[in-house]
């Protein structure tokens, strides 16, 4: 099963109309097409159950529940979020010896995080592959997508206008730590130290 997503648009991201005047038109990037043509050996599982050294999982496509190996993907650091029951995940094997080689919680993963949370700055992930920027300044993020284990960042930058998806820059970003209310994530040289919004109600004086 295909883990490649679909496209959504960019919102919230800030002063972009203000930097209309200065943008240029991105150039086409050959990238884009070359990850959309790449065969993907990962898919999309649902964990049903777990032991110490095993997990079994189920597709949406699939009733009955298969079982991989993860001890060793979790002990190199290749199982990104929290192992639990019912979550889904991007599972990358090994199919011959039924090893996990990467697993990614998409349930966690997906949502609203905050990297600056006094300006409320941040990004969310949509479960079916958008990506938006939250009140950011200087990117604008359009899409996600998971792929043989790894992570693609679709983006553009403020001062430039993409009107079509295949003129994003596109980087490979690293999940360094992910839980339900913490993200670590590793791109375009930066760290971004997410947590969760506040749900709490704002209070006016």
């Amino acid at each position: 099963m295909v883990t490649s997503f679909l496209l959504a648009g960019c919102t919230s991201c800030s002063d972009g109309k203000k930097k209309d005047r200065g943008t240029s038109e991105a150039p086409i990037n050959p990238m884009v097409e070359k990850l959309d043509e790449t065969p993907d050996s990962a898919f999309l599982a649902q964990v049903v159950k777990y032991t110490d050294d095993s997990i079994y999982v189920v597709t949406r496509r699939t009733i009955r529940s298969k079982a991989y190996a993860y001890r060793d993907a979790q002990d190199a650091g290749k199982l990104k979020g929290t192992l639990k029951k019912g979550d889904w995940y991007s599972l990358f094997p090994d199919t011959r010896n039924r090893q996990v080689i990467t697993m990614i919680n998409t349930t966690e993963l997906s949502g609203k995080w905050e990297y600056n949370q006094s300006e409320h700055r941040g990004m969310s992930f949509n479960e079916r592959g958008g990506m938006s920027s939250i009140n950011t300044s200087d990117i604008c993020f359009r899409e996600w997508k998971l792929l043989n284990g790894l992570l693609y960042v679709y983006y553009v930058d403020l001062q430039q206008k993409a009107g079509d998806r295949h003129q994003y820059e596109v980087e490979e970003a690293n999940i360094a730590e992910l839980s339900a209310d913490k993200l670590t994530l590793q791109f375009h040289g930066t760290t971004y130290h997410c947590r969760r919004p506040s749900s709490k109600p704002l209070k006016f004086k």
